[in-house]
Order: C-alpha cells, then structure tokens, then sequence
C-alpha cells in the first residue's frame, strides 16, 4: 500500500504524463478495496457469453445497414439517371421552342408586312385558301361518315368467301 501510496502521492514535480504511465503499474481497485476479490469462471463465462451476443447483434445491425445502403446507392443511381434523360429532355425541348418561337416570329414579320401593303391579291389568296381548307374538312368529314356507317366512325370493311363447292367461290362484304 505505502508503494502505491507513495507512487500516486502529489510532488511539486508532479507530471501527468508520469501518472498515466503509472496507473498500469499500480492496481487501482486494490489500492481503493485492499485485496481483488478472486475471480469466479462463471463470471469470465457470462462475460464471454455477452461479448458473443453483442458481436451477433453488432453483426446482424451492421448486414442490415449494409442491405439499406445497398438500397439507397440503387435508388440514387436510379435517381441520377432519371436527372440525366431529363435534363437532356429539357435540352432538346428547349431548342425546340427556340426554333418555333424563331419561326413563329418569321411568320409575325410576313403577316405584319402584309398587312402593310395594303395589297388586295394578298388578302384574296388568304381568303381563298381559308374557304379551301374549310370545303376539304367539310368533304372529308362527309365521306368519312358515309364511309363508317356512322358520326365520324372508324370505318372496317370485311370480306367473307363462301364456298359453294366445284371451285367456286361467292366472295359478300360486311
């Protein structure tokens, strides 16, 4: 006891650094409680037997964080690639309206000039195309209603053949 006594004890020397070298010299419980209570095997079992558990639980957490990263690295590869298709989506769209606003804005200028002129040839051949346009839709709407039996229907036209023995054949539609 004196030697841990005198080992621990405070000197106007004193340095930390030589303390902690020396806590692993001295025993510190026996210092504190006199003699170490003899250890028992069923206690160095228990302890063996919850170091083994905790390994188990610390395995089985660690597969489990190991499966949910998988996951996730999947879901932002996934996430990532989707970025990318639309991005280049939003590239290729955006070149388009600027193509179309560009033609747009042609078209603008060649209407706004001839409105200018004053030109009754220009608002003729407008005019005429109009009335043009407006037939052919007219037309086209009648003959597919005649065509399809019905308002604006698909129209489906079948064949049957029927035969009447000794190679001829009697061909009806439906």
């Amino acid at each position: 006891r004196a030697a841990a006594a005198a080992a621990m004890s405070r000197k106007a020397d004193y340095n930390i650094r030589e303390r902690v070298a020396n806590r692993f010299e001295v025993d510190q419980r026996q210092a504190l409680f006199g003699k170490a209570a003899p250890k028992r095997a069923s206690d160095d079992q228990y302890a063996a037997y919850s170091r083994e558990m905790l390994e188990r639980q610390n395995d089985a957490q660690i597969e489990d964080l190991e499966s949910k990263v998988g996951i996730l690295k999947d879901l932002t590869e996934g996430i990532g690639s989707e970025v990318r298709k639309s991005n280049a989506l939003l590239d290729a769209m955006g070149l388009d309206f600027d193509k179309v606003g560009g033609l747009l804005k042609g078209t603008m200028g060649q209407l706004k000039h001839m409105m200018e002129t004053k030109s009754g040839k220009h608002m003729c051949y407008m005019i005429a195309f109009v009335v043009v346009l407006f037939f052919m839709m007219y037309f086209l709407r009648k003959v597919s209603a005649v065509a399809g039996g019905g308002r604006g229907g698909s129209s489906s036209v079948g064949l049957e053949l029927e035969d009447k023995g000794a190679g001829m054949v009697n061909i009806t539609s439906s």
